[in-house]
């Protein structure tokens, strides 16, 4: 093998790394994290669920809405992928109940424009994650975040411990 060929082989795979490296890093994406933590200074301290929706890409994101999601009731294994296939929705999100922050009063800031490397976030109280989870299946929520395109980004779901009076 001469050195032509060494030069072209090393070109080529240095403008598909370059290429591959370029359409990875201008695609929008969305990270949404669940922390359970507190608020407040002093006196004033509240704690519950912050939502923390991040953007690690170069662009700016645009969120649209989101929602809080429950679980609302088990189903068997074969019931979710007949109902995946029939709706054509991916199934992971089968049977929780999505919920807007704005019918328990959450103000969630959206819509809203998150820039490169920023996130945007708020906080759920105990008192709302107590009503949220009264009548779900388990203890345990998470938050969907959809942006203007309608893409759908999910937090993993958190346990929601249950408060000592």
């Amino acid at each position: 093998m001469d050195l032509t060929e060494v030069l072209a082989i090393y070109g080529a795979g240095l403008s598909t790394f370059v290429f591959l490296w370029n359409v990875v890093r201008t695609r929008r994406r969305v990270r949404v994290i669940t922390v359970y933590g507190i608020d407040g200074e002093d006196d004033d301290l509240r704690s519950g669920l912050f939502v923390i929706i991040q953007n690690p890409s170069a662009s700016v994101v645009h969120i649209g809405g989101l929602s809080i999601l429950y679980p609302g009731n088990e189903s068997s294994l074969w019931a979710v992928i007949k109902n995946s296939i029939k709706y054509r929705r991916w199934f992971p999100t089968y049977g929780w109940v999505h919920m807007s922050p704005h019918l328990v009063g959450i103000e969630d800031g959206c819509p809203v424009s998150i820039e490169p490397g920023q996130a945007h976030q708020f906080l759920v109280p105990d008192d709302v994650l107590e009503k949220i989870v009264e009548s779900a299946e388990r203890r345990e929520v998470m938050v969907s975040v959809q942006d203007q395109l309608w893409n759908e980004s999910r937090s993993k779901p958190i346990d929601v411990p249950i408060l000592s009076d």
